[in-house]
């Protein structure tokens, strides 16, 4: 992480976190960090930014008070849009602060054609069935302005999958390779500026730690464990040791169990 910039916004996102009261993430410590990079690096006051699928996120509220930019947390689901509303009042923004919580369909924005400087969607659009997913990201590039940036992060395998549900989430969802990136989400007028792969491990580390663990994690993977017994909500501050010792970060999708990837608006 430090290598790739991320490690001061994964600071800056865990104490926002503890502001919001909103638990951190094995993976999410990483793919928020890299969304809030790029957003750091791309936004100013003056500048529209749009969240996709904002969920529990802290990013959106993160980058609001950090960059100024008019900023969109957006959803399909009411739960949802309530916990954006919810760290709107424990941050104390209201009518004079141009942070909006609204629903939008990712694939049919309502926002005008090259009127967004920041899209980001992490973990968003691979639960959209069908061609939701090649459709979401042409409209990302719609109201993106030249210059713009996107961010999209997605989980992969070895080879393509799609599932109609899993133990942790109960909905549609997808898994990427490398051939399935490259034509279901890129673009022509999208230029890939960055990419990093969340890859496990060397394998004799993964052995010590089943060898170590096997008392708790019985014949299953650590992953597996740790959100099937509810540990990520009874003991969250432990997911930054998982982060940092369960995932390494490399430019090459090989192996690799979820992709970060930026683009810039040709």
């Amino acid at each position: 992480m430090f290598r790739e910039g991320l490690l001061q916004y994964w600071w800056m996102l865990y104490r926002h976190c503890k502001t919001l009261n909103q638990r951190t993430d094995i993976f999410r410590n990483i793919e928020d960090s890299f969304a809030a990079k790029h957003g750091d690096q791309r936004l100013a006051a003056g500048n529209v930014y749009v969240d996709i699928g904002s969920g529990s996120s802290p990013v959106p509220t993160f980058l609001y008070q950090r960059c100024h930019a008019t900023t969109y947390a957006t959803e399909m689901d009411r739960t949802y849009l309530d916990r954006q509303k919810n760290y709107m009042q424990t941050l104390r923004l209201g009518k004079r602060d141009s942070f909006f919580v609204q629903k939008e369909d990712a694939t049919r924005l309502s926002f005008d054609d090259r009127s967004v400087d920041l899209v980001t969607a992490v973990s968003t659009i691979e639960h959209i069935p069908g061609d939701g997913d090649s459709r979401s990201m042409a409209e990302f590039s719609r109201v993106l302005c030249a210059g713009g940036t996107l961010v999209v992060t997605v989980p992969t395998a070895p080879a393509y999958i799609e599932n109609q549900s899993t133990f942790y989430y109960a909905g549609f969802e997808r898994r990427y390779d490398a051939a399935a990136l490259e034509s279901r989400l890129y673009r022509p007028e999208l230029q890939l500026i960055e990419q990093l792969y969340m890859v496990p491990p060397p394998p004799e580390f993964l052995e010590q730690f089943q060898r170590s663990f096997g008392a708790f994690l019985h014949g299953e993977s650590w992953s597996d464990t740790w959100y099937k017994n509810g540990w990520h909500d009874r003991y969250p501050d432990i997911s930054i040791l998982l982060s940092v010792g369960m995932i390494r970060l490399s430019p090459d999708p090989g192996g690799s169990f979820g992709a970060c990837l930026a683009f810039e608006k040709q």
